[in-house]
């Protein structure tokens, strides 16, 4: 299996699982991904799918050479500092005002949907990583078998 196949599973494992946090999330806490009543339905989904493609090229990366922990936490505070990034442009864009460059950032930094989604980044690179890694071994072996 091509390590491209494996970092584009573990990006739709990524979004599935951020889907099924931020609703237990909702469910339990009574807390809104995105709570500004302004923000368009699009902004938390944007910031999903940019912290998707994080996770899709740390894994692809990943899965070539580095170790998987630090490849995990380098993709964890990418997916981080992308997701706040995606969600406070957009929602400049929507309100118009520069300030919540800084404003809107501030107020998701240590927010549920934020911190879930940087988690479930966390512990989806790892364990892409090593199954590629697992998966690169075993054809290696059974290449090894085959030439005897």
């Amino acid at each position: 299996m091509s390590r491209w196949l494996i970092a584009t599973m573990t990006s739709v494992l990524f979004i599935a699982l951020v889907v099924a946090v931020t609703g237990f999330e909702a469910l339990l806490a009574d807390v809104e991904p995105v709570s500004q009543p302004d923000a368009t339905p699009y902004l938390g989904p944007a910031m999903v799918v940019a912290g998707a493609i994080v996770v899709f090229l740390a894994t692809a990366v990943g899965a070539r050479e580095g170790n998987p922990g630090v490849t995990g936490l380098v993709a964890a505070a990418a997916a981080y500092l992308v997701m706040l990034g995606v969600g406070a442009v957009g929602y400049t864009l929507i309100r118009g005002d520069v300030t919540e460059l800084l404003v809107f950032p501030a107020g998701y930094a240590l927010g549920p949907f934020v911190v879930g989604a940087v988690v479930v980044a966390l512990v989806s690179v790892i364990g892409g990583v090593v199954m590629a890694r697992h998966q690169r071994g075993v054809e290696r072996r059974q290449g090894d078998t085959a030439q005897r």
